[in-house]
């Protein structure tokens, strides 16, 4: 005889007559463990595992349970972003070491620069640990004010600050060295400023140009650095530091500028620190040939850096430091003032003295502004660097490459993992098409495009250039004719006839400066230059005086001299 086959109660029953809690089933009916018949079960409810379960069971799912972050307040929320801008910037070194170059001993200036440049940020004393920065034990004891006073909660280059950017507004007052209450946490655009200052302490022929066009390109991180940064890191940032890093589609001009001459100045009042002046023979070189100027200009810029005693370096002292102070403006201002000279931009032509006179040649401002227009073998495509200027109405006639661009380069920029539905359904009416090219990519460019385009514009404007007859002048009258030669002063933008315009435009925006920054900076070197003409001919007067004191000396009587 087989052995009985006991089973266990569900959900805690037992027998109600004696409680067992196992039964066991002999034809059709079931029976506790002590032979007592249990009531209520159908005869036709075999054996479980003789029947197995009845019908198909579901089961729901559970929900993943989503880990919300905690954000961090105080020191800890201050210290995490400076973390998270010390990544961003480690980056931009490493890219410009690997991709553009640069000395291996590069990121060590940088790094020193940054320690620099976070030394004696203000952090209170938070939980059991000591956490002052040296240099605080003279502070007030309620500690330093909120994140508010030290940060300013405005993203870079947001709505609310001017587009354009006046170097005259920093001053030595702001830095004062007595003043490290008031040294604020770094923002994104100081990681920019800080390599371009290992640039000139590296003596590299970096301009800030150069860093915008790179950001702005999309190879330097800059414009997509906060979807960069990993998604742990950014759900414990607070939301001030995420406008912070959270910066528009373009770098205005004159930003960076301004940032680093604030970096120089803090840099002299609280370290005592230096920099070197910018190495300016290449980049005034690169200046003068993006334009399609002759060679003469890098004279004549030679000549007045020395009558100016122009050392190209940034100002470090005074309440009020004018435009052409910076040494990329003064750069700038030199190549437009030298350029107004020798090529005069009224359409006045000023006769050279002699066939050595550097104004024996002119140029066709209307060649060259033809010359200096994009060309058209380019024009199919999308400028890079230039996505921010597309508008509403420019996507509707774009052709299907030029929107391929932009949307490739609005998904690198924009679109980061924060919110992944949403680049799902950008990207769905994309999938499944191939693309025809991808101008975005640099590689795809040509090496020698740039070459052939100045070569071009170089052949263009050589084809224009007119031979001036000299026409001598008389000595007595060459303090008078020198002032002649001066062209006329335009002190606004609104001033500048059309072809100076054009010629301003296109130096403002090589050198990425404000147009009305550059037209200040060119006054103030021509009203320098003319208090130097002044002063030299009040010296000749002065010789020439003393002269005739000698003549009467040695000629008695002859009063004709």
């Amino acid at each position: 005889m087989a052995a009985t086959k006991y089973h266990r109660f569900r959900g805690g029953e037992r027998c109600d007559e004696c409680g067992a809690r196992q039964w066991y089933a002999q034809d059709a009916i079931r029976y506790c463990r002590n032979g007592h018949r249990l009531e209520g079960f159908a005869e036709h409810e075999g054996d479980e595992d003789a029947f197995g379960t009845q019908g198909k069971v579901s089961r729901k799912k559970k929900e993943p349970k989503k880990k919300i972050a905690v954000k961090l307040a105080g020191d800890e929320g201050r210290e995490l972003y400076l973390e998270v801008l010390q990544l961003i910037l480690l980056r931009q070194v490493w890219w410009l070491v690997r991709e553009k170059g640069f000395p291996e001993d590069f990121e060590e200036i940088v790094r020193a620069l940054w320690a620099l440049r976070v030394r004696n940020l203000p952090l209170r004393e938070s939980g059991q640990g000591n956490r002052k920065r040296k240099g605080d034990a003279s502070e007030e004891s309620d500690g330093y004010a909120s994140s508010a006073a030290l940060f300013s909660s405005q993203s870079e280059g947001t709505g609310a600050e001017s587009s354009d950017f006046d170097l005259s507004d920093t001053t030595t007052a702001t830095w004062a060295p007595d003043a490290r209450r008031r040294w604020k946490l770094p923002k994104l655009v100081d990681s920019l400023a800080l390599c371009y200052l290992g640039c000139l302490v590296r003596r590299l022929p970096a301009t800030t140009a150069d860093f915008c066009g790179w950001a702005q390109r999309g190879e330097l991180e800059f414009l997509a650095a906060f979807n960069n940064i990993p998604r742990n890191v950014r759900d414990r940032l607070p939301a001030e530091y995420h406008r912070a890093l959270q910066v528009r589609d373009h770098i205005p001009a004159g930003r960076l500028q301004t940032a680093v001459q604030e970096l120089v100045i803090s840099f002299k009042a609280n370290f005592d620190t230096i920099f070197p002046p910018l190495n300016y023979p290449p980049i005034l070189a690169r200046l003068i040939t993006e334009l399609a100027l002759p060679v003469e200009v890098y004279l004549v810029v030679k000549c007045i850096t020395e009558v100016l005693k122009a050392d190209y370096s940034y100002p470090i002292g005074g309440k009020k430091i004018r435009a052409m102070d910076n040494p990329e403006v003064l750069l700038a201002a030199l190549v437009v003032v030298s350029a107004k000279l020798l090529y005069p931009l009224d359409g006045v032509e000023r006769p050279p003295r002699s066939h050595y006179d550097p104004r024996a040649t002119n140029i066709d401002w209307g060649t060259w502004r033809e010359s200096m227009k994009d060309d058209k073998s380019v024009e199919s495509s999308l400028v890079r660097g230039e996505e921010y200027k597309v508008t509403p109405e420019d996507a509707l006639t774009m052709d299907k490459e030029k929107l391929d661009d932009f949307m490739d380069w609005f998904e690198k920029m924009w679109i980061g993992d924060g919110e992944p539905k949403t680049a799902e359904r950008i990207r769905e009416p994309f999938q499944g098409q191939t693309r025809p090219s991808n101008s975005s990519n640099p590689s795809k460019q040509p090496e020698n495009t740039d070459v052939e385009r100045i070569r071009r514009r170089y052949e263009a404007v050589n084809n224009s250039v007119k031979i001036l007859e000299p026409v001598p002048v008389d000595p007595e009258d060459s303090g008078k004719q020198f002032r002649q030669d001066f062209c006329p002063t335009w002190r606004t933008p609104e001033e500048l006839p059309d072809a100076a315009r054009v010629f301003y435009e296109k130096a403002a925006s090589i050198a990425a400066i404000p147009l009305h920054t550059l037209v200040r900076g060119a006054t103030q070197v021509e009203r320098r230059l003319e208090v130097w003409c002044i002063e030299r001919a009040k010296e000749r007067d002065r010789e020439k005086g003393k002269d005739k004191g000698k003549g009467k000396a040695i000629w008695t009587g002859d009063d004709s001299v």
